[in-house]
């Protein structure tokens, strides 16, 4: 069995000071997070059927129309099918949405492996080069002065965990905004969900060299956006994902493909 990295008894200093979204109080989101939990930590497998409405609406204590809200949530997720006549069944985890925030808090919850971990610091390297590529062509003279801001608040976290991880995230999260990509834009859970793992396993604010490191990294990010140097961005962005991987002992495990931009044209 894969070694998990995170587990909920690490929420309390998420991801060494980044901090998932804040659930909702509502019967129906509760009941959708106790059944989506259990689907993924494997308590209800793939291809096994969810016990009957009468024994979950008395296991969570909730009326039939919460329950059947909850259940809708979850076909829409992609983790259920209903059929009549057999029942509710759990689908396999290829026709999840794996980009929903939901899924991505539940996954975290369980425990993060490495497999997992991997495959998201693959998407990473998928999608923010070329969102730093985006904003190196596209950005105001506003987000350039909120990512320069940003990246000296790194810096002056001098060690500080939470300081540290909540620039960091925001620094992240502020180039996919700035990409002006809409699909570029809706990812921002799933690179929340990889910096709280990655930072939960080994934060840079712990260690002085890889702090400095780090911090350097998100500076030449920096210089390329506000230079308009989409190569150099979607360069110094792809430097900063594998030094991360790095960072949490991944390479001796797993490589990450090495991507580049070999030809960006911005305006296409």
């Amino acid at each position: 069995m894969p070694m998990r990295f995170a587990n909920p008894r690490a929420r309390r200093g998420l991801g060494g000071g980044i901090r998932l979204r804040k659930r909702t109080a509502s019967a129906h989101d509760q009941v959708m997070r106790g059944l989506g939990l259990a689907i993924v930590s494997g308590q209800y497998p793939a291809g096994s059927l969810l016990p009957n409405k009468e024994l979950l609406t008395k296991q969570f204590k909730v009326s039939n129309s919460t329950l059947r809200e909850a259940m809708q949530k979850l076909v829409a997720k992609g983790m259920i099918v209903a059929k009549t006549k057999v029942g509710t069944r759990v689908l396999e985890p290829r026709y999840w949405n794996m980009f929903d925030a939901d899924i991505l808090d539940w996954r975290f919850e369980i425990g993060v492996d490495r497999p997992f971990l991997a495959q998201l610091f693959e998407l990473r390297q998928t999608f923010e080069p070329m969102a730093a590529a985006l904003m190196a062509t596209r950005r105001t003279p506003e987000q350039l002065a909120q990512l320069t801001q940003l990246a000296r608040r790194m810096r002056e976290a001098d060690g500080e965990r939470q300081a540290f991880a909540e620039a960091d995230l925001a620094f992240h999260l502020l180039v996919l905004q700035s990409s002006d990509n809409p699909f570029l834009q809706s990812i921002g859970a799933l690179i929340r969900t990889a910096l709280a793992a990655s930072f939960t396993m080994s934060a840079p604010a712990d260690d002085q060299q890889r702090r400095t490191v780090s911090e350097a990294s998100h500076e030449a990010i920096v210089e390329a956006i506000a230079a308009r140097d989409p190569h150099a961005a979607a360069g110094a962005m792809m430097a900063v994902i594998l030094d991360g991987w790095a960072s949490i002992g991944g390479v001796s495990e797993t490589v990450l493909t090495h991507m580049t931009l070999r030809e960006f044209r911005p305006g296409l």
